[in-house]
């Protein structure tokens, strides 16, 4: 479980960093650590912040079909912006398109490990059994 978490983060942080290095309006003020750090308090946020947002906003999720999704991260990141030095976003348009672009990164790497995960466990030769 431990080992699942930290990969998440790990690739939180890929993701972070990928939309930094490609959106000029969305700046991480750091190197590895700092993307860690921000992906650590993203995370944090998210599953505190985050949930009671999505509770709140549920009829408008529903009649979006789930796209102010997209405007609940933003409004995180821009509280990340606020609360941390590590972050800095220009406009919240910038946080927006940020938002959706962790998304898709997210989802892309994730797709990715798992099917390297799975690619593994084929491979693998079962042990001998011992009699």
């Amino acid at each position: 479980m431990f080992r699942r978490l930290l990969v998440s983060w790990v690739v939180l942080a890929i993701a972070i960093g990928l939309v930094a290095g490609l959106l000029p309006g969305f700046h991480i003020n750091g190197g590895a650590l700092t993307l860690l750090w921000v992906a650590a308090l993203y995370g944090l946020v998210n599953v505190t912040l985050g949930s009671i947002l999505a509770l709140l906003t549920l009829p408008l999720m529903l009649l979006s079909l789930g796209l102010f999704t997209f405007v609940i991260n933003a409004a995180l990141f821009e509280l990340i912006d606020w609360m941390s030095s590590a972050l800095t976003i220009d406009t919240f348009w910038w946080s927006l398109l940020a938002a959706f672009l962790v998304t898709v990164f997210t989802m892309i790497l994730t797709f990715v490990l798992h099917l390297f995960r799975r690619r593994d466990r084929r491979t693998r030769q079962p042990e001998p059994e011992v009699a």
